[in-house]
């Protein structure tokens, strides 16, 4: 029922989605989502809350945030676009750009090692996390939908290209490097994730 979900997005591509939902919603600060949606979490506890973002504003200027929505273990579901490049900003590297990617900003390639949000959600506590292409919306629907029926931090990763500026990670590429989680997994194995 859309009067029991608020959308809750930062700035960049990904965070428009607010505009496509029937939601309460509210477009907030770039890498401030978090932030605000704990607070809407905390005064309207009966409330889905639903936090959009992308791979800059979740982990770039909204990192500093992740650590605490995982140990606090907040009651939202944290929904990250990841397309390993600043596309609203016409293509810099991001936070989870891999090293090899040439882009204007960074002509010979990067020099950091990216992020492995994954790791970086299992590691401060996020009570749900998973992780799905963005061509997969079956995958992606069931993620989204056990991220909202569960009780605590829930974090889903998108892995999403971006024709435009990513000439690297494309459709193909993640068609061929995504592997499916075993369904017999044991999700109390923090090592094994």
């Amino acid at each position: 029922d859309p009067k029991n979900l608020v959308n809750i997005s930062g700035i960049g591509c990904s965070s428009r989605l607010p505009y496509f939902l029937k939601a309460f919603k509210m477009h907030t600060l770039h890498g401030r989502a978090a932030p605000v949606a704990t607070g809407v979490q905390l005064a309207r506890p009966d409330l889905k809350v639903l936090v959009t973002g992308g791979d800059g504003d979740g982990f770039s200027i909204g990192g500093g945030h992740m650590p605490h929505l995982g140990r606090s273990n907040v009651n939202l579901t944290y929904v990250l676009m990841d397309n390993h490049i600043y596309g609203l900003t016409k293509g810099q590297v991001s936070p989870t750009s891999r090293e090899e990617m040439k882009a204007y900003t960074t002509p010979y390639g990067g020099i950091e090692e990216p992020l492995r949000p994954l790791l970086y959600m299992l590691t401060y506590g996020a009570t749900y996390v998973g992780q799905a292409f963005a061509g997969d919306a079956k995958m992606c629907a069931a993620l989204i939908k056990g991220g909202l029926e569960h009780q605590g931090m829930a974090y889903i990763h998108i892995l999403s290209q971006c024709p435009s500026f990513n000439k690297m990670d494309t459709a193909d590429y993640y068609k061929e490097i995504i592997k499916p989680v075993p369904e017999d997994h044991d999700v109390s194995d923090l090592r094994k994730a």
